[in-house]
């Protein structure tokens, strides 16, 4: 364990766990320990994970950017994709013929169907689902807001959308997350991980996926080694966009 002031490793003769207290050798602090154990658990889980000492979080691929404001930072990227032109044809015969037929055909006779009404019901969510996909895939976003304490992940269109919100002290682990195939298993998601998981990131492309990932792992192991991830050097409003 080490001082969350000044970094000093503690030595056992100054923890005393029953009553939930430390001395620093170095400064004279005085802290509970209990406060920082999330501080050592990073430090351990940093040496499981695959940090990459040569990544440079300046350099976001296209369709990925990074933005530092007065305590923030924010990380992001679109999940705008080639799928786009599959899926808006499709969507137009689906909703158009589906709502269409079970819908448009009683407000062109004027005539109110209850079977043909409750028929069309899963067609009529089938539709909204997948409408919010292909939105997603025309121009969606998956953005992380990071402070030195606190952290949310949105994911949708412009503002519209959903939030998950993290205590940046209760993440300890930081991976990509995997399922498993039919032939392989195929990386799908980013997976923050500590008294709870939060995935994320399904939408995005291989190259920005894994630019958020060695982001937010880069900001864990700063996070664990006492030092802030604001860089002093990173430019203001650093954007790279497609």
């Amino acid at each position: 364990m080490k001082c969350p002031d000044c970094y000093t490793r503690i030595p056992n003769e100054n923890l005393n766990i029953a009553a939930d207290i430390a001395q620093c050798p170095s400064c004279d602090l005085v802290f509970k320990i209990s406060d920082n154990i999330p501080r050592r658990a990073r430090q351990e889980a940093k040496a499981k994970m695959e940090i990459d000492e040569n990544f440079d979080i300046s350099q976001p691929p296209n369709g990925a950017w990074i933005n530092q404001g007065e305590g923030e930072l924010i990380v992001g990227a679109t999940t705008r994709s080639f799928m786009a032109l599959f899926m808006v044809p499709f969507m137009l015969i689906w909703s158009g013929g589906s709502l269409g037929g079970i819908y448009g055909s009683q407000i062109m006779n004027g005539e109110f169907n209850l079977f043909m009404s409750l028929f069309g019901i899963p067609f009529l969510l089938g539709s909204i689902l997948f409408w919010g996909i292909t939105l997603m895939f025309i121009t969606g976003k998956v953005e992380i807001t990071l402070d030195q304490r606190e952290g949310k992940v949105f994911t949708g269109v412009g503002k519209i959308g959903y939030t998950k919100r993290f205590d940046l002290d209760d993440i300890t682990t930081v991976r990509e997350k995997i399922t498993t195939g039919n032939k392989e298993r195929t990386g799908t998601a980013i997976a923050l991980e500590g008294q709870k998981q939060i995935t994320f990131g399904g939408f995005l492309s291989e190259s920005r996926r894994y630019y958020l990932l060695k982001t937010l792992q880069k900001v864990l192991a700063d996070k664990a080694d006492g030092k802030s991830f604001l860089r002093p050097n990173l430019m203001r409003h650093l954007i790279k966009r497609s």
